[in-house]
This record gives C-alpha cells, structure tokens and sequence, in this order.
C-alpha cells in the first residue's frame, strides 16, 4: 500500500472557536490541545481570519475548539459564519463531539463537509471525558450527520485510560454497519500537567495492530495526534499499513499534500 504524507498546516487551517477555553477540562487534555490552533471567540471573527486565511491560500479549514460541560462543541452561534465560509469556497470540517438530530441538520444546512467525530465506549467516556454517554450515543451522532450527507470520519484515540479489551471489535462493527469510508487512529499522549500524565502512551506496535482491522471495513490514517517521543517508530511502523500520515516523520519523505488527512478522496484534487 502506498502511504501519503498530510500536512494540515498549508492549505487547511485548524481553528478553535473557543479560543483557548474549554468548559469541559478534560481529566486528558485540560484544554491544552487548543495550543496549537488559531483561536477565534466570535463568529464575525471566523470570517474574517477565513477571508485572511483564503487570500493567503488556504481552501480547507477544520473548526474545533473546546467543549462544553455535555461535551460539545458549542457551534451554533458560528453556523451563520460557516455559511459565510462555505460561500467563499471553503471545504469545511468539524470536530463535532456528540450531538443531537437536530444539531446535525444545522450542520448540514450550513454545509459541513466532513464530520471528524470521536468515537469511544462508555467507559473511556466516563474516565477520559468525564462524559456519561453510551456508545450507542456516538452511533446516533454518526447516523445522524451522515443522513445529512455529511461525511463522517470516525476518530479512535489508541490506549485511551478506560478503554476496554475488545472496544475495537465494537467499533469495527458501527464502521462497517454505517459504510464508513475512512476512519482515523491517534495515539493517546500522556500529557503533562493533566490527571493522566504518568500513563503510558500506546505502543507503536498496538497502532499497527488496530490499523490492520480497521483496514478490513474501511481506507485508515494515521492521524496527528500521537506521542512527539515515538512518533518515529510510529509512522515507520504504520507505513504501508495505512495509505495516509498525518504530520510525518521527516525521514519517510513521502508524497505531500497539504490537507487534513480526513478528506474525501474526491477532495484531494483542491489540496496538491
């Protein structure tokens, strides 16, 4: 299989529209995973960092940010701006988190592309999240966006503390019962200053192992998070395994497109 190295930083901004705030603090990631993203905390902000940004090049834009104490993205005073964007050009993604029938049809009104949505059990919910959600609330979410014709593209954090032996196999079973076409895997990071900083993060080989059942019901990509400390062994391990990186190593010097590595295949055109 050949693998392709996606590099979302060109033409496909990543934007938190909370800013760097997050109303849920995760026992994981506290908010510090917004770090890295361009902030925004109003709509007519998004605009104009989107009209910024599209001058400057950029054709995709991903929108996430913090959740709030459900575990949601708070999204809805930002679909008017969505709109705005969409009619500019932009290919548009979200970080959804769970969500109702009815949230799901105002993201497909407002033309989402792509739903980049979390998937994981109930007890990885509870003790990583702090979330009281089933895996049949995930379920309902992703049925939900794609009968909005939303592609969903679920995302499996690996080694995730409260994940189950034998959650992957259930996870296996949406995706193929849904005609899921893509799926991406991260690497759970250990981070510091969080309640789970002295975990340890999943092993290179664990990765490789889920990447060759997913591939089984759907096309999987390696995606950007996973530990910075391992990331070589990672990706040099998951080469040919799946047929798109996130963010590579240097030393594989693979083909590049400038895209988050969620898009459709049909899309890639607008990102080489």
């Amino acid at each position: 299989m050949n693998t392709s190295g996606f590099f979302p930083k060109g033409k496909f901004i990543e934007v938190s529209i909370t800013g760097r705030a997050c109303q849920l603090n995760c026992p994981i990631c506290g908010g510090r995973w917004l770090e890295g993203m361009l902030g925004v905390n109003r709509p007519e902000d998004l605009v104009k960092l989107g009209i910024s940004e599209w001058k400057r090049g950029a054709r995709g834009i991903l929108i996430s940010g913090g959740y709030n104490r459900e575990g949601k993205l708070p999204i809805q005073p930002f679909l008017w701006a969505i709109r705005e964007l969409k009619r500019i050009g932009f290919i548009i993604s979200v970080h959804t988190g769970p969500l109702d029938k009815k949230e799901a049809q105002d993201l497909g009104k407002a033309g989402v592309d792509i739903a980049d949505f979390e998937l994981m059990d109930e007890n990885s919910a509870r003790i990583a999240k702090g979330l009281n959600l089933s895996l049949e609330d995930y379920l309902r979410g992703m049925e939900d966006l794609s009968g909005e014709g939303i592609e969903v593209v679920p995302h499996i954090i690996l080694g995730l503390p409260g994940s189950r032996e034998g959650s992957l196999a259930g996870y296996i079973d949406i995706i193929r019962e849904l005609k899921i076409r893509r799926t991406v895997i991260l690497g759970f990071i250990p981070t510091p200053g969080t309640e789970f900083s002295d975990e340890t993060a999943p092993s290179p080989e664990t990765l490789r192992r889920a990447a060759e059942e997913l591939r089984k019901v759907s096309r999987v990509s390696l995606g950007c998070m996973r530990a910075p400390w391992l990331k070589r062994e990672y990706d040099r391990m998951l080469s040919g395994v799946v047929d798109r990186i996130a963010n590579p190593h240097n030393s594989l010097n693979l083909e590049r497109v400038e895209a988050c590595c969620s898009i459709p295949e049909e899309l890639i055109d607008r990102f080489i």
